[in-house]
């Protein structure tokens, strides 16, 4: 689902910020961004970030700057300045500027990201990761509250459309007995006929009831109808869950479009199959939908 969450914490010379903007994606993939300074703490901040966002793809945007004094060592990314200032030097030349680089231009350049960045090492991580870690809870809560909300709202639709799969399955459920007596009738029907050519003699009207029976049977859909109905109960149940239910979801979704595409090549009947036209377009609306639950 989506969201988005924003967490910060400071102290007398480190600042930390985190963003985390979430879409929707079937499984769960984290793109992160951080300065490089952080890079031995970035397992801890993907593990925090991992236990809460299970499903959707979520771009993680962390800024931090470190004002300490104390052991701490700059490293210049020669190659990334050189790069800058290369830009503004094209630049220049095409606004037709034939100024040289100024001061000006070489305090914009070390303020650029990642161009002076302190040497990993040089600063204490482990005395600073409670208070990113304080953050990041703090970004993962807002995020999670709005993906709730989003949820809820994704529950009541799909509560919606369970519903009218339920409705038409009562149409499947009262139409079908009916299905079978016209069948068993047809084909009673058509023995007698057959007999009668073949000069078999009397007909044994018990034997072909009896055979008559025995095909009807093929066209029978009451098990398919009643693991649906199983599957749609089940599907509720799940809607009333705190935990990620997404997968087992997408697992009962697929057990439906089974169940409602075997009563359909059983029945035979146009009016069933117009039903299960209808069905299986709503099973696919609730399929797209839950693709945004974790």
């Amino acid at each position: 689902m989506t969201g988005y969450g924003r967490g910060a914490w400071e102290e007398k010379d480190f600042s930390f910020q985190i963003e985390i903007k979430t879409v929707n994606h079937r499984y769960a993939e984290l793109a992160l961004r951080l300065p490089r300074f952080l890079n031995p703490v970035e397992n801890r901040i993907r593990k925090q970030l991992l236990g809460k966002i299970s499903r959707g793809h979520a771009d993680v945007f962390v800024t931090a700057v470190y004002t300490g004094t104390e052991g701490r060592q700059v490293k210049v990314d020669k190659g990334l300045a050189k790069a800058y200032h290369d830009s503004l030097k094209e630049l220049a030349h095409l606004l037709g500027s034939t100024e040289e680089a100024s001061r000006q231009d070489l305090f914009f350049i070390a303020g650029c990201e990642d161009v002076l960045v302190p040497e990993e090492g040089t600063v204490d991580l482990d005395r600073l990761w409670p208070g990113m870690e304080q953050a990041i809870r703090e970004a993962l809560d807002r995020l999670l509250a709005m993906r709730k909300a989003e949820g809820e709202q994704l529950a009541a639709d799909l509560e919606k459309r369970i519903g009218t799969i339920e409705t038409q399955l009562g149409t499947i459920e009262t139409r079908a007995p009916e299905t079978v007596a016209e069948y068993r009738e047809r084909i009673t029907g058509q023995l007698r006929d057959l007999l009668q050519e073949a000069g078999a003699g009397p007909l044994d009207e018990g034997r072909v009831i009896q055979e008559a029976a025995l095909y009807a049977d093929r066209v029978n859909v009451t098990e398919e109808t009643v693991r649906l109905r199983s599957h749609l109960r089940q599907f509720r149940q799940l809607l009333q869950k705190e935990e990620p239910v997404g997968r087992r979801m997408d697992f009962l979704v697929q057990e439906m479009n089974r169940e409602a595409n075997t009563i359909a090549s059983k029945a035979g009947d146009a009016r069933i199959i117009q039903t299960i036209v209808d069905m299986k377009s709503e099973i696919e609306k609730v399929r797209e939908q839950i693709q945004n639950i974790q």
